[in-house]
């Protein structure tokens, strides 16, 4: 099923865009190195204006074509899906983890830097942010670009701006534009969140402390 040609309509969808790109990019430009309550905030801002907009939002999505099944069925294989791609990708990143730290400090050191028991808060914290997240870029960024433009195309740029909002962070934006071609493709098929919330934080938080050997928690929490 297509969305029926209304000019008025797409028009309006491409003026959203335009607007939130030239936001974005003002924003990025001009707060490159930023608190990461800053993003938090903008986060909140966007979450609520498409709240308010999310019956349009759904209409949009109601035009493209989805797997067959219940909504358990379909939430059971987008976690089958996401775990194909997460489970691999964590365990590479704790085999870092255990190399870099027995490289610096034998198996001391590779059980301190895997072992970290921050990473555990850190992974619940992190939920609520990348189910954020994916809120914004999937339910909304993703079904409008997939009204305006091809699949291929529409999955692209999804993993493309995905990416650029974690700028400067080079390692950071092209781990998050594999990871966001992943969702977006999973999201097409499926249109469940939860999973790719999940698989977000774990592969965000076990890239920070397993990778980049950052503690999020020492960086979230205001010290003494």
């Amino acid at each position: 099923m297509s969305v029926p040609d209304d000019r008025r309509h797409r028009s309006r969808v491409i003026l959203e865009l335009a607007s939130i790109a030239l936001f974005a990019a003002l924003y990025l430009v001009l707060l490159p190195i930023r608190p990461i309550y800053f993003d938090a905030a903008l986060g909140l801002v966007a979450v609520g204006l498409i709240a308010v907009d999310r019956a349009r939002s759904r209409a949009i999505w109601a035009y493209q074509p989805t797997a067959q099944g219940s909504a358990r069925q379909q939430s059971n294989a987008a976690t089958q899906s996401v775990a194909l791609f997460t489970v691999p990708v964590v365990i590479l990143f704790l085999a870092i983890a255990l190399g870099t730290g027995h490289a610096r400090g034998g198996w001391a050191g590779a059980f301190e830097r895997a072992g970290n028991w921050h990473l555990l808060v850190a992974l619940v914290l992190y939920f609520p942010w990348a189910l954020l997240q994916q809120y914004v870029f999937q339910f909304f960024l993703f079904g409008r670009l997939l009204y305006l433009l091809p699949s291929a195309v529409a999955v692209g740029i999804t993993a493309l701006v995905f990416a650029a909002v974690h700028y400067p962070r080079v390692p950071i934006m092209a781990a998050t534009l594999i990871a966001g071609t992943v969702w977006a493709l999973i999201y097409r098929r499926h249109r469940t969140l939860l999973p790719l919330a999940a698989s977000h934080a774990l592969l965000g938080a076990t890239m920070h402390y397993w990778v980049l050997n950052r503690d999020l928690l020492a960086a979230w929490l205001p010290g003494p």
